[in-house]
């Protein structure tokens, strides 16, 4: 069976594409066309074996870093998504459930990373007055003195205030050990002349008094 294609009026039939799906642009000033066929991005087919592994080392890496069992961690996924059970979540979902995990990792490595400098500033800032002060710049600056509910950034420029303090405090005492050691070592180098002035002191005095 012969098919006639010629003619600027006829169609071929068996494209790979149905006609009521294409969008033809008005020809321009070149008589070209622009075909637009556009396409299904909804896939719901069940997760594939990688995607399912990838989900399930994501949560076992929360699980670690949150401290908290792995069904909890997808009892989470799973509300966020909205199913029941990784059955029934679809290849269109797996990205979003990627994005919830790696979100729910941040928080935690965050959190982490917060107690951590919590612990060093509690550590760092053992002498009471030194602790009063710490307390009283986080007031001032953040709101509250309480060191769990500020945000990292904010511990972060505490910890940073509070080396700017302790690195003054050991300027100023390196200073005067160091006086100390310098009056000693005057002391050792002239003796006799030490010495003599105390008499002659002594002397005058006794004789004015």
């Amino acid at each position: 069976m012969e098919v006639n294609s010629s003619g600027d009026q006829n169609r071929i039939a068996g494209r790979d594409f149905t006609e009521n799906r294409v969008q033809i642009d008005k020809f321009d000033g070149r008589h070209t066309i622009n075909i637009a066929i556009p396409s299904d991005t909804h896939d719901e087919r069940p997760l594939v074996k990688a995607q399912r592994k990838e989900l399930n080392a994501l949560v076992a890496a929360v699980s670690e870093i949150s401290n908290s069992e792995a069904y909890e961690v997808w009892q989470k996924v799973h509300a966020e998504i909205g199913v029941s059970s990784i059955e029934e979540m679809t290849v269109n979902q797996y990205q979003t459930a990627v994005s919830y995990l790696q979100a729910m990792a941040d928080r935690g490595k965050d959190k982490d990373a917060s107690k951590a400098l919590v612990s060093l500033l509690l550590r760092n800032s053992t002498d009471n007055d030194l602790r009063q002060k710490l307390i009283r710049f986080c007031h001032v600056n953040f709101g509250t003195g309480r060191l769990n509910d500020l945000t990292r950034p904010q511990l972060q420029m505490a910890l940073s205030w509070l080396d700017q303090q302790t690195q003054a405090a050991s300027q100023v005492t390196d200073e005067l050990t160091t006086s100390k050691l310098n009056f000693i070592e005057f002391l050792k180098t002239y003796p006799k002349e030490i010495a003599a002035c105390f008499i002659a002191g002594f002397l005058v005095g006794s004789f004015f008094f």
